[in-house]
């Protein structure tokens, strides 16, 4: 499951880069140069745009509930394997033989 949503969340962000570069700026980008001139004649005058904005937002949602799935099933999957060293620490000191634990000595009092 989780390499499946990985693969989805690369194919969304390489198609969500694809149609922003698409998308015609101030010097009309890369749809002219890849025929945003004759999208004119399929989509209509504003038709390009309209289909390239829509397609752009439906990435960006699509492209952000990827990251919060994966992220969820990442923390789900590593919570009870994952320790940190402190926590690791512990286990060890608890799984110890009461012979086998360092005691510091308690300093002697001085007589005055």
């Amino acid at each position: 499951m989780y390499s499946f949503l990985i693969v989805l969340f690369v194919l969304a962000c390489v198609a969500m880069i694809l149609v922003i570069l698409l998308q015609a700026g101030k010097g009309q980008g890369l749809a002219g140069a890849f025929g945003g001139a004759t999208s004119g004649a399929v989509f209509g005058g504003r038709g390009a745009a309209t289909f390239l904005s829509r397609s752009t937002t439906i990435l960006a949602i699509t492209y952000m509930v990827l990251c919060l799935l994966i992220g969820m099933l990442y923390k789900s999957e590593n919570e009870t394997t994952r320790q940190s060293l402190i926590q690791q620490q512990a286990a060890e000191e608890s799984t110890l033989p009461a012979s086998d634990i360092p005691i510091a000595p308690i300093p002697e009092q001085g007589q005055n």
